[in-house]
């Protein structure tokens, strides 16, 4: 039985805050990407294309936001989408929050573009490459992979 549901982030102040805090608080390996005053900048969704930004979040049976996940635009190529800013808390890994996340963030870019491709930069290329990813490159352990649709 499935023990979330994901749906786009609210716009709302607190739902922001929300996201920042977990985002924050879940990637401290991350701490230079995900330094707080960049998300606050980053994590206000943006619906305009072609610069769009879009945050999806999964919340468990509650209502408390356990993950966030975004997917933008990549301004410097056309046709480029990028899946980025994802974290899960602790207690909610490994229950498949972090694919449900995945998935919803593929299926809106297919949705919305007919074709296209999309990078990720990560750690976990498996992870990926069940969605059809291939590896671009490798570097210190990070692998930059496309999805090109």
């Amino acid at each position: 039985m499935k023990t979330y549901t994901i749906r786009p982030l609210d716009n709302t102040p607190e739902a922001l805050a929300a996201a920042v805090n977990l985002l924050s608080s879940n990637c401290p390996s991350e701490s230079e990407r995900y330094e707080r005053a960049r998300l606050v900048t980053e994590i206000n969704s943006v619906e305009e294309q072609p610069f769009y930004k879009k945050f999806f979040a999964a919340y468990d049976l509650e209502g408390s936001l356990i993950a966030v996940g975004g997917i933008k635009a990549a301004d410097w190529a056309s046709d480029t989408h990028i899946l980025y800013m994802m974290a899960v808390e602790v207690e909610h890994r490994g229950k498949g929050v972090g694919s449900g996340l995945e998935a919803a963030r593929i299926q809106w870019m297919r949705d919305h573009f007919s074709h296209g491709r999309c990078l990720v930069s990560t750690k976990h290329k498996k992870r990926f490459e069940r969605w059809d990813f291939k590896i671009v490159s490798e570097i210190n352990d990070r692998y930059l992979m496309i999805l090109e649709f």
